[in-house]
């Protein structure tokens, strides 16, 4: 797209009217000491529609007697592009400059009357010292050229009552890990990198993409063995480190006022019976009996038992007398 398809383009997504003619394109543009004659902006319009045919199968700009030219419908759906917009603005790893930055990227895409559709969320502050955005390419370009990288993995301390930053020194150089990076992957919402490391010649390493300082490319020490190691089990192994293999059926009582809950973590396969005084028992069967189960529980408190597994209500029932201790001397 040319720089007269792209001015004429942002002329017409920014305008707040509800169109805007041919004649006020070309005086805009003249503003911004851009010369274009009408027959150009009609040229570019065109343009911009074929552009537009090939990538989303639909012209963008509408054209209305007397009005002028307008969008009726964006590139994105409202909910998509505010998925998207949210999806940035909440993620743990990202710092407020690369959040804005990719926020206003999308934004480019979208018409003054969709922007005031969206509703823009604010997060707290975070305070970042790296760019997740910078890791991720710099890794994913080592993967591609099959390069190795050297990175700092970093620990925390603590100084003057605060958590500080420091470098690991645990790597193959003191506080410098030097790896072959073979892929990535996602797990709770963090990104790791799975890489082989001459320190672990037995195994493949991961290593969390946000806990990675001053990566930089190597121009020699890239080690190939991707042939001894299958790498989707290597990664399904470490996203098995999260999750329970221990699975059984599970018999809860819960308070009626709970149901949505109930549904919303165990979905609608559930079997349900009435008890008293608006409590409910229902059974689920193949549930990952995890840790992740177990803090779920003992957060719902008195609004959830569990009647089995026997083994899952005596081991709450355990911890529940450890916390109990734990806060004894303060009764």
């Amino acid at each position: 797209m040319g720089k007269r398809m792209f001015y004429v383009l942002k002329m017409i997504l920014q305008t707040p009217n509800k169109a805007i003619t041919a004649l006020e394109i070309q005086e805009a543009l003249m503003k911004q000491d851009m010369k274009i004659d009408i027959k150009t902006v009609y040229s570019c319009i065109k343009q911009i529609n074929d552009f537009f045919n090939g990538w989303i199968g639909r012209d963008l700009i509408i054209s209305y007697h007397k009005l002028g030219y307008r969008i009726d419908e964006d590139i994105f759906e409202d909910g998509e592009l505010q998925f998207l917009l949210d999806q940035i603005a909440f993620h743990q790893d990202l710092n407020r400059e690369d959040q804005q930055h990719l926020q206003k990227k999308l934004l480019t895409l979208s018409s003054f009357h969709q922007q005031k559709r969206l509703v823009l969320f604010q997060p707290s502050e975070r305070q970042h010292s790296f760019s997740l955005f910078i890791n991720l390419t710099v890794i994913m370009k080592a993967i591609e050229h099959q390069k190795a990288i050297s990175f700092q993995y970093i620990d925390y301390d603590i100084q003057n009552h605060h958590f500080i930053e420091v470098a690991s020194q645990r790597g193959n150089k003191d506080d410098q890990y030097i790896v072959s990076p073979y892929s990535l992957t996602s797990q709770n919402n963090h990104y790791y990198m799975i890489a082989y490391n001459e320190k672990h010649p037995q195994q493949l390493t991961n290593y969390r993409i946000d806990r990675m300082r001053a990566i930089q490319t190597l121009n020699k020490g890239y080690i190939n063995v991707q042939e001894q190691f299958d790498i989707q089990n290597e990664i399904e192994k470490m996203m098995n480190m999260f999750i329970s293999h221990h699975r059984d059926t599970l018999v809860i009582e819960c308070d009626y006022k709970q149901l949505r809950e109930m549904v919303s973590r165990f979905g609608l396969n559930m079997r349900v019976q009435r008890l008293y005084q608006e409590r409910l028992l229902l059974t689920i069967e193949d549930v990952s009996i995890s840790e992740g189960l177990i803090g779920w529980i003992m957060m719902m408190q008195t609004q959830i038992k569990v009647i089995s597994p026997q083994y899952l209500h005596d081991d709450i029932k355990s911890r529940i007398k450890a916390m109990h201790n734990l806060y004894q001397d303060m009764l």
